[in-house]
């Protein structure tokens, strides 16, 4: 999360879209900006999102972020019509793994502070089951986009790590270059780290 808000606080230095795929070394569970502590599932390490939404557990998903400039396309329409566009690529890439994904077009109609629980306008789904949502928070510095795809089997977990940039890049309009962080960034992300993410209150702050 730390690493996160690192690259869009630091977007304005090379002004380009960025897309980060990573994972968990451990079992954990992320809760949305404005979410009660007390939702959180009991006993499993947690860590607060600078986006809103609701609960993820991040035990058996691929997670990804994407941090948008200002004057990118998707960064200057509405938040709605800028989660379909990134879903619609992260469908692509559900597809071309085998599974029949789709964008849901209503919200369901159940209330649950867990994010795979209900889907809203634009999650993606398989059959009845949500696979994929997502939260964005727009800065002065550009637009924060942090996405979960939950599927159970480690098969198509890796198989989706494998196209989800190309299908992304393509929905972004954009050439993506593997890169590290750089000394900037990953200084940045240190000094959030240890002076939020991990700290009491800001985890449990509500």
């Amino acid at each position: 999360m730390a690493t996160d808000e690192a690259l869009l606080r630091l977007l304005p230095l090379h002004k380009m879209p960025v897309l980060r795929l990573y994972g968990w070394d451990r079992p954990c569970q992320s809760i949305g900006y404005f979410q009660p502590v007390a939702e959180a599932i009991p006993d499993l390490e947690l860590v607060r999102r600078y986006t809103g939404g609701g609960l993820v557990d991040h035990r058996k998903d691929v997670t990804y972020t994407v941090v948008l400039p200002r004057s990118h396309p998707l960064a200057q329409v509405s938040m709605a019509e800028s989660y379909e566009a990134l879903h619609e690529g992260v469908a692509e890439a559900l597809v071309q793994i085998g599974l029949d994904a789709v964008l849901a077009k209503q919200a369901d109609e159940v209330e649950s502070s867990a994010c795979f629980q209900k889907a809203v306008c634009y999650d993606i789904k398989v059959g009845s089951q949500k696979v994929a949502g997502a939260a964005q928070r727009r800065t002065r510095e550009g637009m924060l986009h942090q996405g979960s795809v939950l599927l159970v089997e480690e098969a198509h977990r890796h198989a989706l790590r494998e196209v989800l940039a190309e299908s992304l890049a393509e929905a972004l309009e954009v050439d993506l270059e593997a890169s590290p962080l750089t000394p900037e960034e990953a200084e940045k992300a240190q000094v959030l780290e240890a002076e939020k993410y991990v700290t009491k209150d800001w985890n449990l702050q509500r």
